[in-house]
């Protein structure tokens, strides 16, 4: 088995790339990790759906992964690097073998990473899909933030019944007091499909700003 020693992981349940990586974020400091070469579908498949490992896979993975915590080492159960030689993810797996958190690899760890995996073999894994994973290619950290926020909030005052919030909402996106109550929140929804624009981003700080001051 081939291990990559003494890297940084960022493990979060939507893929980002290391330069988002945020100083809140728990950062785990791994003294050793196994890495398996797949092909670019289980690749892709890993990044954009929820997929579960088939369980004679789980015997390659148990306890090799170990980490520097507090002066000493510990083991994490399932956890992997993946890759097909031109991309690496890290992999955190649950009990059931699901896998549910990822991680990139800071820049040069990752070359280090990628020159290895040249020299090791191919690994079939058989996986199952489980269901897929909001399309957050093409945004960054702080806009996918953003349109989680704001689709909570619509939700959220859909699921109260809190029509004054949505009218709220809708005239502070759309600069326009709507015109039938049962198109707000289909309008509302549809607009978090477009670009993350100056709009949503206003509106992102409205409702921050509200809901610490609980004027809505």
């Amino acid at each position: 088995m081939t291990y990559i020693y003494d890297i940084l992981l960022d493990f979060n349940a939507d893929f980002y790339e290391f330069y988002e990586w945020e100083k809140k974020d728990t950062i785990i400091h791994i003294k050793k990790i196994p890495i398996f070469k797949v092909d670019n579908m289980m690749l892709d498949d890993l990044l954009t759906k929820k997929i579960q490992i088939n369980d004679p896979f789980s015997f390659e993975i148990l306890n090799k992964t170990e980490v520097f915590e507090n002066k000493k080492i510990k083991t994490i159960k399932y956890a992997a690097l993946f890759t097909d030689s031109y991309r690496v993810v890290a992999a955190l797996l649950n009990d059931d073998l699901v896998i549910t958190r990822l991680s990139d690899l800071q820049l040069d760890e990752e070359l280090d990473a990628l020159a290895i995996s040249k020299r090791c073999n191919l690994i079939p894994i058989t996986y199952n899909i489980i269901g897929t994973k909001k399309d957050y290619k093409f945004l960054t950290r702080n806009e996918i933030k953003i349109k989680k926020y704001l689709l909570a909030e619509i939700k959220n005052a859909y699921k109260e019944n809190d029509i004054k919030k949505l009218e709220y909402l809708y005239f502070e996106f759309f600069n326009k007091v709507p015109k039938e109550e049962t198109k707000i929140i289909e309008e509302l929804v549809l607009s978090l499909d477009l670009e993350v624009n100056d709009k949503h981003k206003k509106l992102y700080e409205l409702m921050k700003l509200a809901n610490e001051k609980q004027i809505i």
